[in-house]
């Protein structure tokens, strides 16, 4: 069935038109003629005011123009009468985002009371032009915001997001650019779809406002092409358009944009929806922090990168960290305290593998996973792993400071750390999201966290990650140890832990010449060096389990010697 359109040519729709556009015309240009300067941005303003109006006024007969038309138009007369109300739309955005930032400048009250006059006449101007071909559910009249707003420190440049804003109307562009800088967005401007492809393609945006009428490459295009991609699935797309029509509407939502504007902007409209769709995304964005640096998950939520997500081999370093003592603290502290200086705790342990680029897999009581090296490469994984191991060492006394008075006994930790292949990937289910590693490097990691207790020291790393750490960070080799369900025999080191007295090399070298001798079956010369280094450090925990050792393995009854020693336990 043909579609009838009213002839708008001699509608009384029109007649209100002309007749809001001449009252317009004559406020604007009674606006520029009472403020003086013209070289100031209020003076630029009120003077690009009253030549939008004139041009306005002058191009309603080149919109609309009074020639007898039939009822039924053809196709090619409805695109026209289409056009039309696109490029009328496009004409009063430019006057109300003229006007709006006229008011948010804070003019003369002189000024700010004759624009009231202005705004009316704006509204009457849209009100006649929607007449024409009305929405079912646009409002007739439009509402400024205020013209005054409380003084503010104004928001760091780019802290509320990075836009898009795509329109082949440089006016456009500007009036959306002036009114979203002041607001803290850092903004990149395209003027036609190929552009818009091209620039999202090379950067990352928090989100896209988008025209439709554009040369090279229309919005729709536009739409289909970051549908099929992908991409609007985590940059959500604004349509801000001169098209009024429902079936835009429908189409843009269709085709994946996050929302739709008809043209004149409604600032607070716009950012009421632009705040929105923000926070949608930063909500998906806060489910990748509990994991991740804010840095990746920003990325893996506006990017997600399936091959990074799904389950592959990657070397990567491996650290469990234990808060020593728990279960006496929390039975003496009850529930509520507990859970205070449990969640202190590891808030800060959680922070500091998170600074040094870490993933946060998980908390299993009072224990912390993290690992490096997934899913972004990094060389560097056991370094970093052993330098958040540090910081935590590091941190105790200043949390010690805060919760002794609570817990009544220090905080003190056991960690753990292991390099080496592991499966790595998404080890949650569909209903919680979990990345993490799997197999014999995480178990082993474990494992060495739980060697600490029973060589009352700090912190462990096997032979691993000691050799990737060789000339960063000063170790000694303390024993070689078979862990619980692991087969083959492990290193054991001791990285140099912050406030250490006395001269480490020197120390260390004393204490692994013994330990030498003790692996090689010299028993004597075993206790004869370790003593003479436990006359230097006599509190040295390692030191005193490897005499007992050496002292058992002496004793006349003493089974076969086995210099690797097999732990008690986990």
């Amino acid at each position: 069935m043909e579609k009838r359109i009213e002839n708008q040519s001699t509608s009384p729709a029109r007649e209100d038109l002309v007749a809001a556009a001449r009252e317009l015309v004559r406020a604007a240009t009674r606006l520029a003629s009472l403020y003086g300067p013209k070289d100031d941005i209020l003076g630029r303003d009120l003077e690009n005011f009253k030549n939008e109006a004139l041009l306005f006024q002058s191009e309603i007969a080149v919109w609309f123009p009074v020639v007898p038309s039939p009822s039924a138009a053809s196709p090619d007369e409805a695109a026209t009468l289409r056009s039309a109300r696109h490029d009328a739309r496009n004409r009063l955005n430019h006057l109300f985002g003229i006007l709006q930032l006229i008011r948010l400048g804070k003019p003369p009250v002189t000024l700010l009371h004759l624009s009231s006059a202005a705004v009316r006449w704006l509204e009457k101007c849209l009100s006649a032009l929607i007449a024409m071909a009305p929405l079912p559910d646009e409002p007739q009249a439009e509402t400024l915001a205020p013209s005054h707003s409380p003084d503010r420190a104004a928001p760091e440049a780019g802290s509320a997001g990075h836009l898009l804003i795509a329109d082949d109307d440089a006016g456009n562009r500007s009036i959306l650019g002036r009114l979203l800088e002041p607001h803290g967005f850092r903004l990149a401007y395209a003027e036609n779809g190929v552009e818009v492809i091209r620039q999202m393609a090379e950067q990352d945006f928090d989100a896209v406002l988008l025209d439709i009428e554009m040369p090279e490459m229309d919005g729709f295009e536009v739409l289909s092409r970051l549908r099929e991609s992908g991409q609007l699935r985590n940059t959500p797309v604004i349509v801000v358009t001169g098209l009024q029509e429902e079936q835009d509407a429908v189409r843009c939502i269709e085709n994946g944009a996050e929302d739709f504007l008809s043209r004149p902007i409604r600032p607070a409209l716009l950012m009421a929806r632009l705040n929105a769709s923000l926070e949608k995304k930063r909500l998906r964005e806060k489910v990748f922090e509990q994991h991740f640096t804010r840095e990746l998950a920003r990325e893996l939520a506006r990017n997600p990168d399936p091959m990074k997500m799904q389950a592959r081999q990657a070397e990567v370093s491996v650290l469990f960290c234990d808060i020593r003592g728990f279960s006496a603290v929390s039975e003496r502290l009850g529930p509520s305290q507990t859970i205070d200086w449990l969640s202190g705790v590891m808030g800060e342990f959680s922070s500091l593998v998170i600074d040094h680029g870490g993933v946060l897999v998980d908390y299993t009581g009072d224990e912390l996973l993290a690992m490096w090296g997934a899913p972004n490469e990094q060389p560097n994984h056991a370094e970093l792993a052993c330098r958040a191991a540090l910081e935590i060492l590091r941190s105790l006394p200043d949390l010690n400071k805060m919760w002794e008075p609570l817990i009544d006994a220090e905080t003190e930790v056991g960690i753990g750390i292991n390099s080496g292949e592991a499966l790595v990937g998404n080890v949650g289910t569909h209903r919680k999201f979990k990345y993490g590693p799997l197999g014999t490097a995480v178990n082993l990691a474990s494992r060495v966290q739980g060697a600490t207790k029973f060589l009352k020291t700090s912190l462990l790393i096997t032979g691993e990650t000691a050799a990737k750490v060789r000339g960063i960070f000063a170790t000694r080799r303390l024993c070689q140890v078979r862990v619980q369900n692991i087969l083959a025999p492990v290193h054991l080191h001791e990285l140099e832990n912050p406030g250490t007295p006395g001269d480490w090399d020197h120390l260390s070298s004393r204490y692994e010449i013994a330990l030498d001798l003790f692996e090689k079956g010299d028993l004597d010369g075993a206790r004869r060096d370790i003593l003479a280094f436990l006359e230097e450090v006599p509190s040295d925990e390692p030191g005193k389990k490897l005499l007992t050792r050496i002292e058992e393995a002496l004793h006349p009854e003493a089974p076969s010697f086995d210099p690797i020693w097999t732990l008690p336990g986990k």
